[in-house]
């Protein structure tokens, strides 16, 4: 698929499809181009670039190279169909036809001048390649139909590479679970549980509970403090109350506590604000102690 004469007098494939009108001379320049310093054939970027068809390219091959058009499904042998696998197959868009005689297998291909694959398939077969040309859909459907799936196609870097980036995202998968689910046990500390029953909002950590209504604003402060002797038991009209009460049990409190009861302080709901001053409505204690509100 080169522009320039490969041997003798064979023309070039721009020129055949220039003579044939198929191709404009202003056309056929930009795909040069686009080609120069690159490896990419004339023919394939013709067709990628949408100037010609892939009959045509086909057709203009066949007469630069004096190589012919088979159908695929006139010319493929029962023999031929285990040759090569299929992710070989594949991977070059090649299908053995035929064994000849001279240790010689006929493989149509889409591009006969494809030196890295002609070498692939010599080296598999330890045959030697004839190519023949054979349109790209054609060949496709003959693999789908004639050569069979084998162990051959478990085993090749294509599926490997397959394995490596399913691998590589189930890890980057249990990656992002193991971070959410440290965020979540992270979140669980900070916040501990907050659960709804009615008209209250429940917050509890660290031993201790804040139960406040979201209708009228009163708030329950309970439970135990890290460094004292008793337990709490105090209601609070407000959380301005249960803000100054915990003020005055700061020393009572462990850092993880203060911490909690601040975060639980910012994110209370507000309900009726009840009455001014935030002093306890009433107070009660399971245990008596130095540290047991009264």
């Amino acid at each position: 698929m080169n522009t320039r004469r490969r041997s003798g007098d064979k023309p070039l494939l721009g020129e055949i499809l220039l003579d044939r009108g198929l191709l404009a001379k202003e056309s056929l320049d930009q795909v040069l181009r686009v080609q120069a310093g690159g490896l990419r054939r004339v023919g394939y970027l013709l067709v990628k670039m949408k100037f010609i068809s892939d009959v045509q390219l086909l057709e203009a091959i066949s007469t630069q190279l004096g190589i012919p058009i088979v159908h695929v499904e006139n010319e493929i042998r029962v023999e031929a169909h285990k040759l090569l696998p299929r992710h070989l197959c594949r991977r070059f868009t090649i299908l053995p036809l035929a064994l000849e005689e001279n240790n010689v297998v006929r493989l149509a291909m889409v591009d006969p001048l494809d030196d890295v694959a002609i070498r692939e398939v010599e080296n598999f077969t330890g045959l030697v390649v004839r190519p023949v040309l054979a349109n790209v859909n054609d060949i496709r459907r003959g693999i789908e139909r004639h050569v069979s799936f084998s162990r051959q196609d478990l085993f090749n870097p294509e599926i490997y590479k397959f394995v490596a980036k399913i691998s590589a995202t189930a890890a980057v998968v249990l990656l992002l679970v193991a971070g959410f689910l440290t965020y979540q046990e992270i979140q669980r500390e900070v916040k501990g549980t907050i659960s709804r029953v009615k008209d209250s909002v429940i917050y509890k950590n660290h031993d201790l509970m804040v139960d406040v209504s979201t209708r009228d604003g009163v708030v329950n402060f309970s439970g135990r403090g890290a460094h004292a002797d008793g337990y709490y038991g105090v209601r609070f009209a407000n959380v301005d109350g249960l803000s100054i009460f915990l003020k005055s049990q700061e020393a009572q409190l462990s850092e993880a506590q203060r911490e909690w009861l601040d975060w639980v302080l910012t994110n209370l709901p507000q309900g009726d604000p009840g009455a001014s001053g935030g002093l306890p409505a009433r107070a009660s204690g399971s245990q008596r102690g130095r540290n047991n509100p009264s």
